[in-house]
């Protein structure tokens, strides 16, 4: 049993709005993708994706606070740089290389290995804003 978690499993639980805004934010002109990581970096702004997506701002804001919320996308901005959204692409491992919590994960119904995903990329881009915020 694969415990890789295609991104698109992660985007059906979220509205048309968040995918949309992440099919533009991950073919957007500026958007590079970083194969070691899985992510994908844009400077792209709120406006410039409610005017791609053909919305309002506020229908891009909600959006992307979607995408955050799933841990798909996250926003990285201090002061004096552009700020960067990085959208996730690559599948999403939740295999632990613990024996014992592998076997229970192999018996988990699938939705929960999809719930398992976005709590870790929750996680991570937590981890990774508070990294960020310590260095201000």
């Amino acid at each position: 049993m694969s415990l890789e978690i295609p991104v698109d499993e992660i985007l059906a639980r979220v509205p048309e709005r968040a995918r949309t805004a992440y099919t533009n934010l991950v073919t957007h002109k500026s958007s590079r993708y970083d194969q070691d990581t899985g992510w994908s970096c844009a400077y792209v702004t709120q406006q410039d994706l409610a005017d791609e997506m053909r919305v309002c701002l506020r229908t891009a804001t909600r959006a992307l606070s979607d995408l955050r919320t799933i841990g798909l996308v996250r926003v990285l901005a201090w002061p004096g740089a552009q700020t960067e959204t990085q959208v996730r692409v690559g599948s999403v491992c939740v295999e632990s290389p613990f024996g014992l919590i592998r076997m229970e994960q192999e018996r988990m119904p699938h939705h929960q290995l999809v719930d398992c995903a976005i709590r870790m990329l929750v996680k991570a881009n937590r981890m990774l804003e508070d990294s960020m915020s310590e260095r201000e």
